[in-house]
């Protein structure tokens, strides 16, 4: 009975003698080789890695993924965030978390003397001072009038603030751990609301372009509505109504960072921004944002479900 000779995957040749199997083809040991380097390959000990093998060590050097905070190989169980950064997962516990896109910080991207954790990503976009604001301000601005709401002619002010000057005046409103506060005066007659005059808003110091924005959207929608007399909306419906505003605005930017922070809306689990957005959301998909706008302003309350 004749026996085949078995054919060399690498090279195409018979094999005369020795001869190693893998990959589910026949090899010479020498034809064996690693993906990388091209040397051959130990059968007891090799990594396959998208249908090709390499040396172990020459996979971890040139083809496995790297924490992107310390560079090691990320071998075994690793993280992923909410950008698609791969790292540690011993750092979850070492760094702290960037407070505006939850990105670790590093030692060596953290701020001296920071009343903030910030990434180098956020603080490289971030608005520090009013001249820096103002176009950004005039353009959103812009952007709220195209989605409907109007300001009379009202000329709105823009202070971008320290986070102690900003908790001030949230709680002189009542309000607690938010990035930005609208600035106005209320007067009231025999315990009525008479009038309330808008002073502008304020935005925290020292936030990243697009959160900037989306801050100043939902401060915004506070503006109109206090322009429109409408006072009366129970919180979760007021907040819930500016955060809806800024959803629109970061959904249409399309953009990583618009992603990510309409994303954090969604799934905000807070019971007045969160489901104060989730209701008020269902409403605009229900009647039409255009319809929500009017019935606002002409019966200062939320249409029926």
């Amino acid at each position: 009975m004749q026996t085949l000779t078995p054919i060399c995957k690498g090279c195409g040749q018979p094999i005369r003698g020795n001869y190693v199997n893998a990959l589910g083809a026949d090899w010479h040991p020498e034809h064996l080789i690693c993906a990388a380097c091209g040397k051959p390959l130990n059968i007891q000990g090799f990594t396959l890695h998208e249908g090709q093998p390499y040396h172990p060590d020459c996979f971890l050097q040139t083809v496995a993924s790297r924490c992107a905070y310390c560079g090691k190989p990320l071998i075994g169980e690793y993280r992923v965030d909410g950008w698609g950064t791969t790292f540690c997962k011993e750092h979850l516990g070492q760094f702290p978390a960037c407070e505006f896109c939850g990105r670790l910080v590093p030692p060596t991207q953290q701020e001296k003397g920071a009343e903030t954790v910030r990434c180098s990503i956020c603080r490289s976009s971030a608005i520090e001072s009013a001249d820096a604001a103002r176009p950004l301000f005039s353009q959103v601005i812009r952007w709220v009038g195209s989605q409907g709401l109007t300001y009379n002619n009202l000329r709105l002010g823009l202070e971008v603030c320290g986070r102690e000057h900003l908790a001030r005046l949230l709680k002189q409103q009542g309000h607690v751990n938010s990035l930005g506060a609208t600035t106005s005066a209320t007067y009231t007659q025999n315990g009525r609301i008479v009038r309330t005059e808008i002073n502008g808003i304020a935005v925290l110091w020292g936030l990243p372009k697009t959160l900037f924005e989306g801050v100043t959207v939902h401060e915004l929608g506070h503006v109109w509505l206090i322009v429109h007399g409408i006072t009366g909306l129970p919180h979760w419906a007021e907040e819930g109504f500016c955060e809806l505003l800024s959803y629109r605005y970061y959904s249409e930017l399309n953009t990583p960072e618009g992603r990510f922070h309409a994303q954090a809306i969604e799934r905000n689990t807070d019971r007045t921004y969160g489901d104060g957005f989730r209701r008020v959301r269902a409403l605009a998909d229900a009647h039409g944002f255009a319809r929500l706008l009017e019935t606002l302003r002409t019966t200062k309350r939320l249409p029926s479900p």
